[in-house]
């Protein structure tokens, strides 16, 4: 029987646990229309010297006497490279002194497209910096000024650039739905970010929160989020189309601190999110790879690893699968790492 052999298409990546150290706001030149860091994250106010010392101290804690495995360092929640230059410097080569002694393997921070600055790059990639993630949001023009981020798509565009020739690894978080979001924006922002190349892409669908300018926006009837049926019809091609050009996907959806969710007032919110969007758009692949085949199936081997997500939440795309004749009834799971479509 003629079969084809194939991998899935997510790029191979090893995960590691990330140490995240929130600055809600801090940096921030303004407070865009979205915006919640400090609902988010969960972190109340602190100071810089006070989130110094947290870092110092914390870390060594945890490794005392424990065999764990290093971590990642990553600043988040504010625009980290527009700090004052001392204390950016002074936090990565604090995070640089724990890499040494092997608590951590990588140092990686957020910021804002329109707050890079060449020579700073260099200096804080000298002192161990390893990545960048630009909170680039939208490439379109009209989303980014409803937003009030205050940049236009091209900065955006030559601060990947910048990032990418500082020698830094790229990352870029986009966050769809946005106010002024028209139809095919997003698939737009998508191949913008494949034609930049990032290491890494975070995506965001947009909610809204309390206490933002998004939610009075809403309340008005000015804004219309999106439904979760339309964040699962946008985001599942669009992770198809970044895992075939070999780009990581590490995360979908924000992630929600305790007590998060009582602020979240409307927007495509689902526990399962990520899993949802991923199961799609393996579905979407393997459609792909049964229509190249011209044949009728006769059986499919699944690697055991992704028998929770092949059939989706609560087996949701069953019913899509028997349309391409596949059912639990052809469909047999393996120890191995690799797909077979056996045909008849």
């Amino acid at each position: 029987m003629p079969t084809t052999i194939f991998k899935h298409p997510e790029p191979e990546y090893s995960k590691t646990r990330i140490w995240p150290v929130f600055m809600p706001f801090m940096g921030c030149p303004t407070k865009c229309i979205y915006c919640s860091q400090d609902r988010q994250t969960g972190a109340g106010t602190k100071t810089l010297a006070e989130i110094y010392q947290a870092i110092e101290q914390e870390i060594p804690a945890f490794f005392a006497g424990n065999k764990r495995s290093p971590l990642e360092l990553a600043f988040f929640g504010g625009t980290f490279t527009a700090l004052p230059f001392e204390w950016q410097m002074r936090f990565v080569q604090l995070a640089q002194k724990f890499k040494k002694q092997g608590y951590l393997t990588k140092i990686r921070c957020s910021t804002r497209p329109d707050c890079i600055d060449p020579q700073q790059l260099n200096f804080l990639r000298d002192a161990g910096l390893d990545m960048i993630e630009l909170g680039i949001q939208s490439f379109s023009a009209k989303v980014l000024r409803r937003s009030a981020r205050n940049y236009s798509p091209q900065t955006a565009i030559n601060a990947c650039r910048t990032v990418r020739e500082s020698g830094l690894s790229l990352g870029i978080q986009l966050l769809p739905g946005l106010p002024g979001t028209e139809n095919g924006d997003f698939r737009h922002d998508i191949s913008q970010t494949i034609e930049l190349s990032p290491d890494a892409v975070r995506i965001y669908p947009c909610l809204t929160v309390k206490g933002t300018g998004l939610e009075r926006l809403y309340l008005a009837g000015k804004y219309i989020p999106w439904s979760l049926i339309r964040t699962e019809e946008e985001l599942a091609p669009a992770l198809l189309r970044l895992w075939m050009h070999k780009i990581q996907v590490i995360r979908i959806g924000v992630a929600h601190e305790e007590g998060f969710e009582k602020s979240i007032v409307a927007g495509p919110v689902h526990p399962a999110l990520g899993q949802k969007i991923r199961s799609k758009a393996l579905y979407f692949y393997l459609r792909t790879r049964l229509v190249i085949s011209g044949s009728t199936i006769d059986r499919i081997i699944v690697p055991q690893k992704y028998s929770g997500e092949l059939w989706g939440h609560k087996a949701s795309l069953k019913s899509l699968y028997r349309k391409i004749h596949v059912s639990p009834l052809n469909t047999f799971f393996t120890a191995s790492g690799i797909f077979k479509i056996i045909l008849k």
